[in-house]
């Protein structure tokens, strides 16, 4: 029962309850707490870190496409580790286009910063990436798990990256991932506004100004405008944490990501309920093996809760809460049930918040629809709508589509007016759909017990080439290229084939040299000194008031 999370105490009174008392037990609570610690003990007998090295040695020989790293200082000791499963990589492969990124917590007792990458599948549930332990929050730690991270994955690089407001992760973020976009987490500053800027406390209207200007304003003409309004009532020109905090806007407000996809995330707290529902398996005098065993069965889970949500999506079924719409019957089919949730209220509030007020022709095929929510007629704040009569496609001023991935209510408002009975398919994102993961390799929770991941794999392989040359045996010129290709393909898997050995060959002599050396990692501090959530102002405000009374 203690390890999965029940404490020592708890299980033991539970085993009394079940026998009538505690004289039927047949040991005292002593006991239970020293067999506990004899566990504990004998996870790390041959010491924390080379014991953890052999944990991650076993996984790899189980999983075929697990990967780990361990990062050690000049006198050998653990500084960092990293590691992503096949399951893991199969994930970012279909969901890795935004990441958050967080290290809050530090659950273990050499204070190692716990540093999970987190994705949102296709039925926006949390799910794990990667995760890695790192003794110090610098520049090159950052550097090494991000490097780390991207040879495990192919070196396929996000969309959009969400962190903290750390200097040294941002500094490693550019090096490491150019092609992507770092956000900063919202919350983080929201929470730190009111006690760097008092004007927050004493005036509503500057406070709102601030918060439309991080998620509300669609252009940055209109970000800058509204800044200028902030600053100008009150009387912040001179106030040094929001000249800093204009000068990273790009990181923050959503005016200036419009066209980056970022699923309407604008928080790294997907993130941190990682590391909360970590912390109720992990604890501050916790190993490294237990540390990373928690993560493991906190990602388990997650994957059970995937696998429960597939099977809903596959034999239950959704009922629109609009009937007889050949759009929402036609999206239904594809899209998951959270998805198609989603994408359903954004059709009803275009249907009935959002109305078409003028439409102009400004070409042959292409007309502009000036859109508006119904509620305030009074408020001249429009969003256009060009629609292709051709074939229907469309653009929205509030680019609410190139950003969440899922069409807007402006959109769906003009595709309800021109009576357009069937979504484009550009416009259905394939993270979002029944078929998310269709065609990738078996998961190790979905393999036969009975059988070794080669031959899983060669399975899966004979029956995806099988379907395919299926498909398009009746197209010679198809078939054509797909031969081409595969012969391309085999030239490439000799090259990778003769790399790999020469990677395994050198690891195998590192292995071999460092075997049983790696030391436990020394007992470090975070920067906050704290291993708890930092609290916001209000809760600090609150916690002194209750003192004095």
């Amino acid at each position: 029962m203690t390890g999965v999370g029940i404490r020592t105490t708890d299980a033991y009174n539970f085993l009394a309850d079940e026998v009538g008392g505690v004289e039927n037990v047949g040991f005292c609570k002593s006991d239970a707490y020293n067999f506990v610690q004899r566990e504990r003990r004998a996870l790390i007998d041959s010491g924390d870190a080379s014991s953890l090295s052999k944990v991650l040695q076993d996984r790899q020989s189980e999983d075929n496409m697990f990967s780990y790293d361990i990062l050690t200082d000049e006198m050998n000791r653990l500084i960092g580790f990293l590691w992503i499963d096949g399951h893991s990589k199969i994930d970012y492969d279909c969901f890795g286009d935004v990441i958050v990124f967080d290290t809050t917590y530090r659950l273990n007792k050499y204070n190692l910063a716990c540093a999970p990458f987190i994705v949102v599948n296709h039925h926006w549930q949390n799910i794990f990436v990667g995760g890695a332990f790192i003794a110090t929050e610098t520049i090159e730690s950052f550097c090494w798990v991000f490097e780390t991270f991207l040879r495990f994955v192919g070196g396929k690089q996000p969309t959009t990256i969400f962190t903290d407001q750390d200097q040294a992760m941002a500094a490693a973020i550019e090096r490491t991932f150019p092609t992507s976009r770092h956000r900063l987490c919202q919350w983080h500053i929201s929470k730190k506004a009111p006690s760097k800027v008092p004007a927050f406390n004493n005036d509503k209207v500057v406070r709102s100004l601030f918060y439309y200007c991080m998620s509300k304003c669609d252009s940055e003409i209109e970000f800058e405008k509204c800044w200028s309004d902030m600053v100008l009532r009150g009387n912040l020109e001179d106030n040094r944490w929001l000249r800093d905090l204009y000068k990273v806007r790009t990181r923050w407000s959503t005016a200036f990501n419009k066209s980056c996809l970022d699923l309407g995330i604008l928080s790294t707290q997907r993130s941190e309920s990682a590391n909360n529902v970590l912390h109720g398996c992990s604890k501050a005098t916790s190993s490294l093996v237990e540390c990373y065993i928690g993560l493991d069965k906190l990602t388990s889970n997650w994957h059970r809760s995937e696998h429960d949500e597939d099977f809903r999506c596959k034999h239950g079924s959704v009922t629109p809460k609009i009937q007889h719409c050949h759009l929402l019957k036609h999206i239904l089919k594809i899209y998951t049930r959270k998805s198609f949730s989603i994408f359903e209220q954004a059709y009803m509030d275009g249907a009935v918040g959002v109305c078409v007020v003028e439409e102009s022709r400004i070409s042959e095929n292409h007309i502009v629809y000036a859109t508006q929510h119904c509620e305030s007629a009074g408020d001249l704040k429009r969003w256009f709508v060009t629609v292709d009569s051709t074939n229907f496609d469309a653009n929205c001023s509030c680019m609410g589509f190139q950003t969440k991935g899922i069409l807007c209510k402006h959109i769906l408002r003009v595709y309800n007016h021109t009576n357009v009975k069937q979504i484009p398919a550009k416009y259905v994102l394939n993270r979002f759909t029944l078929k998310a993961k269709k065609g990738m390799y078996l998961s190790k929770e979905a393999r036969p017990k009975d059988f070794d991941s080669n031959l899983v794999f060669r399975s899966h392989m004979m029956r995806f080439t099988y379907d395919l040359t299926r498909q398009i045996e009746d197209c010679k010129l198809v078939k054509e290229y797909v031969h081409t290709a595969f012969i391309e393909v085999a030239k490439k898997a000799d090259e990778i084939v003769d790399e790999d050995e020469m990677m395994r060959k050198g690891v195998k002599d590192k292995n071999d040299k460092n075997k049983g050396l790696v030391r436990d990692p020394p007992t470090m501090r975070s920067k906050s000194q704290s291993n708890n959530r930092p609290k916001s102002h209000w809760e600090k405000t609150s916690k002194r008031k209750s003192k004095i009374i």
